[in-house]
């Protein structure tokens, strides 16, 4: 079954009970986000994580439209407020795997991926593809 977590102009976020997968897709729209907007949907989607408890093992995170560039200081923000309390809560963190659709923009791909580097716990289950089918494909072979 799949559950809405977020929805907003900027971005969708799903958690597919039966895969334990978490799916995040960018809008173009995320060019006019402003960090206070960011924030509040990471906190949103992190709080609804801790109170349903989702069992997430994989997922799934398409770039391709996300065009809001994150400054070095929400880069830490989300690797200590977003990252590191979502490991904390997941089943098994060390079980892991993303695959990560590149952005279109190169400074946000840029951000993106200098925000995974800050946490070397996570960094080595990510998988970076430019295609979304290559991307689900390769997520959906992956096994606990």
């Amino acid at each position: 079954m799949l559950v809405s977590i977020v929805e907003s102009k900027y971005t969708s976020m799903y958690y597919d009970t039966e895969k334990k997968l978490f799916e995040q897709y960018w809008y173009p729209e995320s060019t006019h986000m402003t960090e206070e907007e960011y924030k509040h949907i990471h906190l949103s989607w992190v709080q609804k994580l801790i109170k349903h408890r989702y069992e997430i093992y994989f997922f799934l995170l398409d770039n391709r439209k996300n065009s809001f560039v994150m400054p070095r200081e929400l880069q830490k923000w989300h690797d200590e407020k977003i990252t590191q309390v979502v490991i904390a809560h997941l089943p098994d963190p060390t079980k892991i795997k993303s695959a990560v659709v590149a952005s279109e923009d190169f400074l946000s791909q840029l951000a993106i991926e200098q925000t995974v580097k800050e946490n070397e716990e996570v960094n080595s289950f990510v998988y970076y593809f430019s295609d979304i089918r290559e991307a689900r494909d390769w997520i959906m072979r992956q096994k606990l």
